[in-house]
């Protein structure tokens, strides 16, 4: 199965409560852009679609992305992804959280590749699984609902529980050889770090653009 642009959706979960931050990551700058753009540009050359996925907070974003609130709130990020993929309209998603502002696109084209068979597909870190940067079928949002009305708010437990795939590590490795996807930011020292990256990367990419002229 091949999945078509025009059936898929980008999904970004901004609603994070940015506590070690000491603020709001999605309007945080990165190299002058906010998170939740650099996440909405990440997205969408792959996508028909992005939308914003918020847990209600009061901040104002201005994209003229769709935004979608928690339905209900308190969730955590289960909850939105189960609001996501019920309100979305489309079958198919791209999903990731903003404060992964380095995803390259070789690892989200991976992830839909692996999705033919497959509800959820994700990558994992030296220790967990990654289900906030991720592919997801509209089907699992009743087997979310169900884990929210058991009480289990643990994402990564869905992997468990519907058809998933797991990037090996050497399928990880051979679309994002440095994880550079795999970096969050969570506080300050986070951001000085990933600016670091990203203007590294930007250069990398003008060179690149330089080479082809």
């Amino acid at each position: 199965m091949t999945i078509s642009r025009s059936e898929l959706a980008g999904l970004v979960l901004v609603g994070g409560k940015s506590m070690r931050m000491g603020c709001d990551k999605a309007t945080l700058q990165l190299a002058g852009k906010p998170l939740w753009e650099i996440a909405v540009s990440t997205l969408e050359p792959l996508v028909d679609s992005v939308i914003l996925v918020d847990s209600g907070s009061t901040r104002q974003i201005p994209c003229s992305c769709r935004v979608l609130t928690d339905d209900p709130p308190g969730n955590g990020p289960l909850g939105g992804l189960a609001t996501g993929l019920e309100q979305s309209g489309y079958q198919h998603h791209l999903v990731m959280a903003v404060d992964y502002p380095l995803v390259q696109s070789a690892l989200l084209q991976l992830l839909l590749a692996r999705a033919a068979d497959a509800w959820a597909v994700c990558g994992r870190s030296s220790l967990y699984l990654e289900p906030l940067l991720a592919y997801y079928n509209a089907a699992c949002a009743p087997v979310m609902r169900r884990m929210i009305a058991e009480g289990e708010l643990r994402t990564h437990v869905l992997y468990e529980q519907v058809p998933a795939v797991i990037l090996t590590g050497d399928e990880y490795d051979g679309a994002d050889p440095r994880r550079l996807s795999q970096f969050n930011v969570n506080t300050p020292e986070d951001m000085k770090r990933a600016a670091a990256f990203y203007q590294e990367l930007a250069n990398q990419n003008a060179l690149r653009g330089t080479a082809n002229q």
